[in-house]
């Protein structure tokens, strides 16, 4: 079970990707942190109802994620490829993330943690990324897109490191 330091050591680690991703000419909900806690316990409703162990926040998937979505909304794009060409591994390895496994869901448009979940649980590919499991991290990526699109767009990367 998590401790408050082990908390508040993960809270601080997103708050500071969230706010590298801002000041990377990034738009990110002033709320992202929030929205950030809602989808993780709805993941980990998810996973805990099926005997699955939650996963906890990772810096390092957190980076990979927000990149991502970052990348994802400049381009109004749901793609798990980079604008670059890279991959999940590519954003992995930048990340500074070695890894067992790992898988991402990317979703846009939808006004919260809770509806993602929801969404990506009625789809088959998205529900076997949350429910793989090995993992035992995730990182999650929200970012808006330019106007007048402003759709939020969602990423979230679950892993187990080496």
């Amino acid at each position: 079970m998590p401790t408050f330091s082990t908390v508040a050591v993960a809270a601080t680690a997103a708050f500071l990707c969230l706010s590298a991703a801002a000041q990377a000419g990034c738009t990110v909900p002033t709320n992202a942190s929030a929205m950030q806690q809602e989808l993780l316990s709805n993941l980990n409703a998810e996973r805990q109802a099926r005997g699955l162990p939650a996963l906890a926040l990772s810096a390092k998937l957190d980076k990979a994620a927000q990149g991502h979505a970052c990348d994802n909304a400049r381009r109004k794009s749901i793609s798990h490829t980079s604008s670059d060409g890279g991959t999940l591994k590519t954003r992995l390895r930048k990340a500074g993330y070695a890894f067992r496994t790992a898988a991402e869901n990317t979703g846009r448009g939808f006004a919260s943690g809770t509806r993602a979940v929801q969404w990506w649980m009625n789809s088959p590919k998205h529900k076997d990324n949350i429910l793989l499991r090995k993992a035992r991290e995730v990182g999650v990526g929200i970012a808006v897109s330019p106007a007048p699109d402003n759709k939020l767009h969602w990423i979230i990367v679950v892993g187990a490191s080496k």
